[in-house]
């Protein structure tokens, strides 16, 4: 789960990198070895987040938005 959370922070900090994400998340699961957990997230629940993001995220914003994802990865996860 630490790689999902990894790369779904680094996709609100970078925008170029987000839209890689919002674009090609099927091929970022498989070669993250993501389970089938993880992948339904990252299609799910991060790319959700990540769509309703501004463009670009402010950068005294982005901390706030990285818990808020990180937050809601947990949240999916559990249940």
């Amino acid at each position: 789960m630490e790689t999902l959370i990894n790369i779904a922070n680094r996709a609100v900090a970078d925008y170029g990198f987000r839209q890689t994400v919002l674009y090609g998340a099927e091929d970022i699961a498989q070669r993250a070895g993501f389970s089938t957990q993880e992948q339904e997230i990252l299609v799910g629940t991060v790319l959700e987040f990540l769509a309703a993001l501004p463009i670009p995220v402010q950068p005294a914003n982005i901390l706030g938005e990285q818990q808020r994802m990180e937050s809601a990865i947990k949240l999916a996860a559990s249940g």
